[in-house]
């Protein structure tokens, strides 16, 4: 009997049980809105709010009953409970309870959204086969598309009008590109997984592979360094960890790369200047800048991260609250823009300690999928490779960046991670079926889910509208945000 897993993206199915995935497909939906309807930062956490919200009412309505403390190892369990024990203890702790409650409210629903979409995505591959993970991945995908397309015809808008746009330009919808290079990191694989399981004679592998392509080279206009050595880092711990089984991603990764230079060129250099405009991005500019800051003025950020861990190792200085403590000197930015020095600083050491413990067990875990999986079933060892490449990428960005903090990035992230303990738990659900969780253990979840749902509504609750509606800033954040805003809770990110 054949496996189901490994049908063709060209069998004319569509995704079966759908009512069965309620928060999975709002995920995707979230995200399609945050490509091309919700406007900057604060938009796009609108609708992060609005997901949350609809996770929390749907675990508090189904009682809990989702299966992941059952998918989770003692390890996994055990340090996840540390982690948002300590934080609470430390926003309890810190100068703003609202902003830290906010931080931790939200981190704590995204990660039970997670558990969500990975109990409904798990249950469905478990029925269906790899073709349910494939159609979801594939609405991800889509949602990608259609913002390229909006990226495509705005940039042919302007160069028809004689109109000079930057690289931020480019990033439409968003409040900065790198908020965009953000998502990009974590859903670039996706697509190269999307290529190789399309027929390998038709439209739709030429439309993902394209679609990658220009992904490439928005990166590539955007001077996306981090992104690019974050993807980079993805492909050689495949190429590591997977041999001889990540070598069609690799080669479709290198080809898409490759061809996404030569539309940067045509399109963001050579037509540019036929139209007698400035090209955009540049590659001496980026070797220049490279070579004068390597790490772009991180240094200063990173050393303020150290200070805040040596001033308050044990509980941090708060969630959230870097914004707070770097708005009175240099206004540079309102995170780290690495997640360790984050969770270090805001959480405390032991946090960290934990957060790291229970990226070890996840990653540990994938690994350990790989032994279930025979050696010749391709479509399978090229969806883990895919998703080792997508969280090695994000753990790499995050060194870098704030990819763990802008809420398109955030959602993409909590989509990948959801999806590949699904499917790891689906491998597990081959050899025997998962057991419901016990009564105590699916109202201590509804329980939990609306704590936060409670707390996240009262942290946000004095200016959600007002962000929601882009109303100009008031005087005080006007006074705390002077110049150039580095968004974090809000736009206005400094408090």
């Amino acid at each position: 009997m054949s496996d189901p897993g490994s049908a063709s993206l060209s069998k004319p199915s569509i995704l079966p049980g759908w009512t069965r995935l309620p928060c999975t497909l709002a995920l995707l939906g979230a995200l399609l809105l945050n490509f091309l309807v919700a406007e900057r930062h604060d938009g796009q956490r609108c609708v992060e709010l609005l997901l949350l919200a609809f996770c929390a009412a749907t675990v508090i309505l189904r009682r809990g009953r989702i299966q992941a403390s059952a998918a989770m190892g003692r390890t996994m369990r055990l340090s996840l409970s540390g982690f948002f024990t300590l934080g609470l203890a430390s926003a309890i702790a810190a100068w703003s309870l609202r902003h830290a409650l906010y931080e931790w409210s939200s981190l704590l629903l995204l990660a039970l959204l997670a558990f969500v979409v990975a109990t409904e995505v798990g249950a469905a591959v478990g029925r269906h086969g790899d073709v349910v993970l494939l159609r979801i991945l594939q609405a991800a995908g889509f949602a990608c598309l259609l913002y390229a397309l909006r990226v495509v015809l705005m940039y042919a808008a302007a160069l028809a009008n004689g109109y000079q746009i930057d690289m931020h330009g480019l990033a439409v919808g968003f409040s900065n590109v790198r908020f965009l290079n953000h998502a990009q990191t974590a859903l670039l694989p996706v697509l190269v997984l999307l290529a190789l399981r399309a027929p390998e004679k038709g439209a739709l592998r030429r439309i993902w592979f394209g679609l990658t392509a220009f992904w490439w080279a928005l990166l590539y206009v955007s001077e996306a360094r981090a992104s690019v050595l974050a993807l980079a880092a993805g492909c050689a711990a495949v190429f590591l960890l997977r041999r001889h089984h990540a070598r069609g991603f690799l080669r479709t990764m290198v080809m898409t790369a490759m061809v996404g230079g030569v539309v940067y060129a045509a399109a963001f250099i050579l037509l540019p200047v036929l139209a007698g405009l400035q090209p955009l991005g540049s590659a001496a500019n980026l070797m220049a800048r490279t070579a004068s800051d390597p790490a772009s003025g991180r240094q200063f950020l990173w050393a303020r991260g150290w200070a805040l861990i040596t001033a308050h190792p044990w509980l941090g200085a708060g969630p959230l609250h870097y914004a707070h403590y770097g708005a009175g000197d240099v206004q540079f930015a309102a995170h780290p823009h690495n997640w360790m020095f984050q969770f270090g600083a805001e959480w405390g050491m032991p946090a960290l300690a934990c957060i790291v413990a229970v990226t070890g067990a996840g990653m540990r875990a994938l690994l350990r999928a790989g032994r279930r999986i025979v050696a010749a079933d391709f479509p399978k060892q090229q969806i883990l490779v895919t998703f080792l490449a997508c969280i090695v990428a994000i753990l790499v960005d995050g060194l870098f960046s704030g990819v763990f903090v802008m809420p398109q990035s955030r959602l993409a992230i909590v989509l990948v991670i959801g999806c590949a303990a699904g499917w790891v738990r689906s491998l597990d659900g081959q050899a025997a079926p998962a057991q419901a969780p016990a009564p105590l253990v699916r109202h201590a979840t509804a329980a939990l889910a609306l704590a936060a749902a409670c707390v996240l509504a009262w942290a946000v609750a004095p200016d959600v509208v007002a962000h929601a509606r882009q109303a100009p800033l008031n005087a005080a954040e006007a006074a705390a945000n002077q110049g150039m805003h580095w968004p974090r809770m809000w736009e206005a990110g400094f408090f």
